[in-house]
């Protein structure tokens, strides 16, 4: 992997004329989103600060009386198997609380989720302790507090999105035409991987114990736990390696089909010239016919005008623009997949330009029958903006590292949609894109698997797309995204830890799990430094470093090696992009705070038909 050369056509637009068109008219789908502001986001951490300051005073109060011997978390049975640290449970308490209180539903559904939370929490709290209390007793393990209340945490980023998808107003199970099949080779491949990864990181906490606590006492190593941490890194290290090779494989074979370019286009006169015209140099290489197909989504810019012109001046390949007069882009691409007529479908985004030898790279892939979509690498198409920076290292770690890890086990769950190819017939027989719900990209795959395909992410095939031109875009486009996994599960629930398939084994799940960690991030940053300032003096053991190893650690030391082999020079981009990890974690917060949980009466069961509750809107809370 070496630097990676700018594309060809530089976009002739000002980044001014983006910001009149960042809004997707997709944005906040109507029957599973509300299109929040950001005071909806900002009055959850101000009414988490509130509720997290009063705990720690009411403890503090009950620790200086004689009323309670109050504990610093609520951890029960603790003696003799360590103090606490940081008081995390009490954190997980206070956050589903506060998520609880400003969720977008009335009284009664807030009150009935924040049991729902707690009451589940709790439980398995009681649950754990009493276990680890057992075991101590028994003398058969001594599970530590940090131990437990580990295992406690990690049991709330389950329940988490458990809750939501069991409460949130979200999408009914689609067609899913269930014929799937996980090869003998990429089951063994993952799960040697796992092996080899618990065992590299017991060997390395036992033989280098003191090199250990060194990097503990340097912030590099924590979190939660040293082993956790060396783990995840030596899994997706060794998976990519796998991948690495696995795609070098499949890209040794020759394929060439005719190809339909599909681009869907929603007022994108200021950019749709120059995506056509990287259309017409990337089949210059290209042995094959290319029919281009422009799909004009109720613009009211001078988009088909435009196109037509930049077609006009094409001279590798031929192409039309179609109208399609109902907004949204998965109804843009249903009408082009029913009136093309090749095989295979090339997605591109109106603000995407392909790279040179891109669709030769990618289709290469498809010599192997079992292939249902390709995708590549998504790379800014400037390094200006603080945004655009962080976006290249944000690109290289998610595409260039550990989508290519998922490659090496057939568990990429989503191509995006910016770029795309797709075998058109398994497409139409699993339903087409999906309208009116957030990640139609990902859930095409992620029903094509269910089907028997499986997608192959190519970090050679390399296209540039056009990054937020401002906070306002950003904020828009990362709350779309990051919401999109609570839909993409509730669409595809029949495969949530369905044993046949690969992203319904582990890849779904790590998902869930993930996106309950990134929305607790910034909360617990903040939950930190109160506790660690404000109350030094109750919590005296605290320490530092594991929080600080949260948001760095071994993740920044895997970013600056994945910038090292990609682009030596991107490493000067890292500390922003840290930064842009808490920003993310904002972003991810703001879009679990967008989903609408149907209100309920006091006398009515849990079981409110989303039809019936679409009859009139839940009052709108905290913004």
């Amino acid at each position: 992997m070496t630097d990676v050369a700018h594309p060809a056509h530089e976009p002739v637009h000002e980044p001014e004329a983006i910001a009149d068109h960042f809004r997707s008219v997709d944005s906040a789908p109507a029957d599973y989103a509300v299109d929040r502001p950001a005071s909806g986001t900002n009055g959850f951490l101000i009414t988490f600060v509130g509720i997290s300051i009063l705990a720690m005073c009411g403890r503090m109060f009950l620790a200086h009386s004689d009323v309670l011997d109050a504990p610093k978390d609520l951890v029960l049975l603790s003696e003799g198997r360590g103090d606490v640290q940081f008081p995390l449970r009490m954190f997980l308490v206070i956050f589903f609380l506060t998520y609880a209180l400003r969720a977008y539903s009335n009284l009664w559904r807030r009150l009935y989720l924040a049991l729902s939370l707690l009451g589940k929490f709790l439980a398995f709290c009681v649950v754990v302790d009493t276990v680890a209390w057992a075991l101590h007793n028994a003398g058969i393990i001594s599970i530590s507090v940090f131990g437990v209340q580990m295992i406690s945490g990690l049991l709330a980023l389950a329940i988490f999105p458990h809750t939501v998808l069991r409460q949130a107003q979200l999408p009914p199970q689609g067609p899913l035409p269930l014929a799937p099949r996980i090869p003998p080779a990429a089951f063994f491949a993952l799960a040697g991987c796992l092996v080899l990864a618990s065992a590299g990181a017991v060997i390395a906490l036992h033989a280098f114990g003191h090199v250990v606590d060194v990097l503990k006492d340097w912030a590099i190593l924590g979190g939660l736990g040293a082993g956790v941490f060396l783990m995840q890194q030596i899994l997706a290290a060794s998976t990519a390696v796998l991948g690495v090779r696995a795609l070098n494989k499949s890209r040794r074979h020759q394929f060439t089909a005719p190809l339909a370019i599909l681009v869907p286009a929603h007022n994108e006169a200021h950019s749709i010239a120059d995506t056509i015209a990287s259309v017409d140099t990337g089949a210059e290489t290209y042995p094959d016919r290319i029919h281009l197909y422009v799909v004009d989504n109720a613009s009211t810019d001078t988009t088909h005008h435009v196109a037509e012109s930049a077609i006009a001046d094409c001279t590798h390949i031929t192409g039309e623009v179609l109208e399609c007069p109902t907004p949204g882009k998965a109804h843009a691409l249903n009408m082009g997949l029913e009136h093309i007529r090749e095989e295979f479908v090339v997605r591109i985004d109106a603000d995407t330009m392909i790279g040179p030898g891109c669709l030769d790279t990618a289709m290469r892939h498809f010599a192997n029958p079992n292939v249902g979509c390709v995708g590549g690498i998504p790379m800014p198409a400037r390094h200006e903006t603080w945004i655009d920076k962080c976006r290249l290292v944000e690109v290289y770690m998610r595409h260039g590292f550990f989508q290519v890890s998922l490659d090496g086990y057939q568990g990429v769950m989503g191509i995006p949609g910016m770029f795309a190819v797709y075998r058109r017939k398994p497409v139409l027989r699993v339903g087409g894109m999906v309208q009116g719900m957030n990640g139609e990209d990902t859930d095409i795959c992620m029903r094509l698997a269910a089907a028997g395909y499986h997608n192959v992410a190519d970090y050679q095939a390399v296209y540039y797309s056009e990054t937020p031109a401002s906070y306002a875009h950003l904020r828009e486009q990362r709350t779309r995204w990051f919401r999109s996994i609570y839909h993409l599960a509730a669409r595809n629930r029949a495969i949530l830890l369905d044993r046949r398939t690969m992203i319904g084994t582990f890849v779904l799940p790590f998902n869930l799990v993930n996106a309950a960690r990134r929305a607790m991030l910034a909360p617990l940053l903040i939950y930190a430094a109160i506790a660690g300032f404000a109350f030094h003096s109750t919590f005296t053991s605290m320490r530092w470093q594991p929080i600080v190893a949260t948001l760095l650690g071994m993740s920044m030391i895997m970013t600056v090696i994945v910038c090292l082999i990609w682009q030596p020079s991107s490493v000067k981009y890292i500390p922003a992009y840290l930064c842009f990890r808490v920003l993310r974690s904002y972003f991810t917060l703001a879009a679990v705070l967008t989903l609408i949980y149907p209100p309920m009466h006091p006398r009515l069961p849990d079981t409110i038909p989303i039809a019936r509750s679409r009859r009139r809107q839940p009052r709108r809370a905290g913004g």
